[in-house]
């Protein structure tokens, strides 16, 4: 159970972008060292070149004989480290402690060849005359090996370490901004509360002792929007603290009541509202689950298509059934959505121009779908026809 909550308050996108950002660092570290490994193999190779040259050189320069060399050679470390072969002119093997007859490479004094290094050149002994003498040197890599291994385990843990690093140094910063926001939410919410009730009542007074005009329309819109956005943020603010209670709520209904609340915001922008929800549906659907939830699902919605709509288009509403599923859709002609998988992130925004908005709608949205297993579909054409479709699953559309 522990795990299970560690997992869910665990934030993968933050995961992620530490551990990708902990990757790269530890790819650019295995480049140097790639370059450092491979400047130690040189170095030993180098290094192995000269020793067998010098050894080969004083071992040949003290035996003046074939006789003295093996004398020199018994029972010293250097007859296990190095294996030699004396060939004559007529390339007849003279004297060999290798397994087989080696080959002789006369363009080079040593070379690499394998894992060994070898040394080759023409001597003079004055019982045989010139020969071709041969030695051979296995390598050893131990030191580099070693240095492979601790680099690697060196790696890791630095990848493990700086990924936990970033992701609870982000992770910190990412909770204090929220913590902000939603504190300043918080107090938004407070302090508009009263504010909106007195616009509200003398809204009413005007509507009903003077006629109808743009002036208040225009003022009857700007309070429903902000009567909208302030519900969204004391849902956003409560949703964590408070299970909101179900109940079965006539779904035809309760959407024709939300269109003619937005409808003042429609006609201020010149766009007309359709609803297709009498001639798909001959009976009441009936849905169960929570009114202040589905009044937030339905509202950003519709908010968000009259923010977004260009001016004398239509939103369309939809409700229809299929097999076992409900569909609920909303469209309209506005502009392109271009990133429609950042649409439902928490405080993003499309446009940064005056149509503002907190970007907080459709994030809630999201959330509330999560909670009643409704799966979400967004397309957005180039022409900027844009449709959210909405799959609600038949177990709330029944009391269970």
């Amino acid at each position: 159970m522990d795990w299970a909550i560690k997992l869910k308050k665990f934030d993968f996108s933050i995961g992620w972008f530490s551990f990708l950002f902990s990757l790269a660092i530890v790819l650019m570290l295995s480049i140097i060292s790639h370059f450092y490994i491979q400047e130690s193999i040189q170095t030993i190779n180098a290094k192995e070149e000269h020793l067998i040259a010098c050894y080969a050189n004083k071992l040949t320069e003290k035996a003046k004989n074939i006789d003295e060399l093996k004398q020199l050679l018994f029972g010293t470390q250097e007859s296990f480290e190095y294996k030699i072969a004396i060939i004559d002119s007529a390339n007849k093997l003279i004297y060999s402690s290798f397994d087989k007859t080696p080959t002789y490479n006369l363009s080079k004094v040593t070379y690499l060849k394998g894992d060994s290094v070898f040394y080759n050149a023409i001597k003079h002994f004055n019982d045989v005359g010139n020969v071709k003498v041969v030695f051979e040197k296995k390598l050893d890599y131990s030191s580099v090996k070693t240095k492979i291994i601790v680099i690697i385990t060196s790696s890791l843990l630095f990848l493990i370490g700086c990924a936990f690093f970033l992701y609870f140094h982000i992770k910190n910063i990412h909770t204090h901004i929220t913590t902000q926001l939603d504190a300043f939410f918080k107090d938004a919410i407070h302090e508009i509360r009263t504010p909106l009730g007195v616009v509200q009542i003398n809204l009413d007074f005007l509507e009903n002792n003077n006629k109808a005009s743009m002036p208040l329309k225009r003022a009857q819109g700007g309070l429903r929007n902000l009567t909208s956005v302030y519900e969204s943020l004391e849902y956003c603010i409560k949703n964590k603290k408070i299970k909101y209670k179900k109940e079965s709520i006539n779904l035809t209904d309760f959407i024709k009541n939300r269109i003619d609340f937005f409808k003042v915001l429609a006609e201020i922008k010149d766009v007309t509202i359709e609803d297709a929800i009498e001639d798909a549906i001959e009976d009441e659907i009936t849905i169960y689950m929570s009114r202040i939830e589905l009044q937030r699902l339905i509202d950003n919605n519709l908010s968000n298509a009259i923010k977004y709509s260009k001016e004398s288009t239509q939103i369309s509403i939809h409700l229809y059934q299929e097999s076992t599923f409900l569909y609920l859709k909303f469209s309209n002609y506005g502009d392109t959505i271009q990133d429609i998988n950042k649409i439902f992130q928490r405080y993003y925004r499309g446009d940064d121009d005056i149509r503002g908005g907190f970007g907080l709608g459709l994030s809630i949205v999201e959330h509330i779908c999560r909670i009643y297993d409704i799966h979400i579909e967004v397309s957005s054409s180039e022409d900027g026809y844009t449709t959210f479709l909405y799959k609600i699953p038949q177990k709330n559309l029944q009391r269970v």
